[in-house]
């Protein structure tokens, strides 16, 4: 079975640790966080900070994807499997991209800059509560469509390394 390219494999792993993070850490955020909380300011810059990190890792993630093609899914996996994968691959890709963009885009209009560890980034819009809003509704909607699709991507990670035969143990390729 051929594996993912090492650069393809330490992309993923490193954005999955990161994207899981900041998931739990903005449900945390939103439903857990007190406003009066000492160090609400420094969780959110963490927050902001990670999902700058996000935006450059996918841009990477792009470029190496176009660079080193990913491996074909294994001959015996049933056409609708190959077909679902494909198509959870392209959400995740567009869900990496419209979260930590939509939450940046929120943060300026709502008048907050966006910090990335400790560094000031630039405003990408002014200051508008009514757009603020639409960007707020589409970070958690799109937030909690990520969830969504990561779900059945370890699912069906878990499935064709439990459930399936030994060739189409897809997983094996990106360790």
């Amino acid at each position: 079975m051929q594996k993912y390219a090492l650069s393809s494999r330490i992309i993923h792993w490193l954005m999955a640790l990161i994207i899981v993070f900041l998931l739990g850490l903005g449900i945390y955020m939103t439903e857990f966080l007190s406003k009066e909380a000492p160090n609400r300011m420094e969780i959110y810059n963490l927050h902001k900070s990670l999902g700058v990190l996000v935006l450059f890792l996918i841009i990477i993630r792009i470029i190496n994807r176009l660079a080193k093609k990913a491996p074909a899914p294994p001959e015996s996996m049933p056409k609708i499997e190959i077909f679902a994968a494909h198509a959870a691959h392209i959400l995740l890709y567009i869900l990496m991209i419209i979260v930590p963009l939509s939450g940046y885009l929120m943060s300026n209009s709502f008048g907050y800059p966006v910090m990335f560890f400790g560094y000031e980034m630039p405003f990408l819009v002014k200051q508008n509560f009514e757009i603020g809003k639409i960007f707020s509704e589409t970070h958690e909607i799109s937030a909690y469509s990520l969830i969504a699709i990561l779900a059945l991507h370890i699912l069906g990670a878990l499935k064709h390394k439990f459930f399936d035969k030994p060739e189409n143990d897809v997983l094996k390729r990106m360790l």
